[in-house]
């Protein structure tokens, strides 16, 4: 595991700018943490870092967000989700295999997470303050798992 601390919204955006950069096709990040902890934040920079420049916003309400680029990211957001078979009917599971998804609140439905998924917890320890906790699975995170120690290097 690998924690790294944020001190502003810039920080956290810039934070997932750099893992933006060096995601690929296929990759899935599971967010965790409370309401307010930065989760959209850290996805603009995501998007950012991949070259999208449409506004990111929080899919609560429409559950996905889409953004269409050379390599597509898909936004999720499992908390106004009830029920499993809800991931059935928007067919959750055909987006797992391309483009780059991002879901947040994923704890909501552990089971239906890739076994190589990334997963990202973020805490709050202040107004602004962040601490990232990276668990990466899997070889195919090597990149991204070295673009976050160099980012913990240069800030």
């Amino acid at each position: 595991m690998i924690d790294i601390e944020t001190h502003s919204e810039q920080d956290t955006i810039a934070l997932g700018a750099a893992l933006g950069r060096v995601l690929s096709d296929g990759d899935v990040l599971a967010l965790q943490g409370d309401l307010g902890a930065g989760k959209t934040h850290f996805v603009q920079g995501i998007a950012k870092g991949m070259g999208i420049d449409e506004p990111v916003v929080s899919p609560t309400f429409t559950i996905l967000n889409y953004y269409e680029h050379a390599v597509p990211l898909q936004h999720f957001d499992f908390y106004r989700l009830e029920d499993e078979y809800e991931l059935d009917d928007l067919g959750f599971d055909d987006y797992l295999t391309r483009g780059v998804t991002v879901i947040e609140w994923s704890e909501k439905f552990p089971e239906r997470l890739p076994e190589d998924a990334a997963r990202v917890f973020i805490e709050k320890k202040g107004l602004t303050e962040r601490i990232f906790h990276f668990e990466f699975n899997g070889a195919r995170w090597a990149a991204a798992e070295k673009e976050v120690e160099s980012y913990v290097v240069s800030h």
